[in-house]
């Protein structure tokens, strides 16, 4: 299994400690490609993708609208 995690660095985190998984692209379950978009994370009002980094099945941890820190890990991916 592979984590996909919320990358670090994309916002200003002493500002905004605290993101929400705005919506994620597919079920859980759902076959993913390398480098797809998976999910979308809002800040403020800012957007940001979540790519998968393998191809394999999705396996979602964290909700949409489940609230998120740089370095979560929101969901796995088992390699096929």
């Amino acid at each position: 299994m592979t984590d996909i995690v919320v990358p670090e660095g994309l916002w200003d985190t002493e500002k905004v400690p605290e993101g929400i998984i705005a919506n994620w692209f597919l079920r859980d379950g759902g076959a993913v490609q390398a480098g797809a978009t998976v999910a979308e994370l809002m800040v403020e009002k800012t957007t940001y993708e979540i790519t998968a980094p393998v191809a394999g099945r999705v396996r979602i941890l964290v909700a949409k609208d489940g609230v998120v820190r740089p370095g979560s890990v929101i969901g796995q991916i088992e390699e096929s």
